[in-house]
């Protein structure tokens, strides 16, 4: 049993070491603004009670890219994202924040509003 406690104690500390030298992954991050913006986009397009096909016909683009598109296969361009509000009836504002003192790009929000009948 000698061994065991060992392994035990060697582990825990190994998994302590890894969590202190963890470093955040830009991809792991790119995923999960891919993920949030396709989530936002499904539930604007279910709000609206549209369905993929009808939204993907009125923007000009296949029902399976917009699919990948709602499941965090990827950030379409602002061409395709405005397209994408006209066709469900919504505007985007697009907001992109670039800090000249760094290389990356922050996180790309997308808020939307209803557009009106006025």
């Amino acid at each position: 049993m000698m061994g065991h406690s060992r392994w035990e104690t060697y582990k825990a500390k190994r998994l302590r070491e890894m969590e202190a030298d963890a470093q955040p992954h830009p991809e792991y991050e790119q995923a999960g603004r891919d993920l949030e913006l396709g989530d936002q986009l499904r539930e604007i397009r279910r709000r609206r009670g549209l369905s993929q096909k009808t939204v993907a016909e009125r923007s000009g683009m296949s029902q399976p890219a917009l699919s990948r598109i709602e499941g965090g296969g990827g950030i379409p361009d602002i061409a395709t994202l405005l397209r994408l509000g006209a066709a469900m009836g919504v505007r985007f504002r697009v907001e992109l924040v670039v800090d000249d003192d760094i290389t990356e790009i922050e996180p790309l929000t997308v808020h939307h509003r209803q557009l009106t009948n006025a």
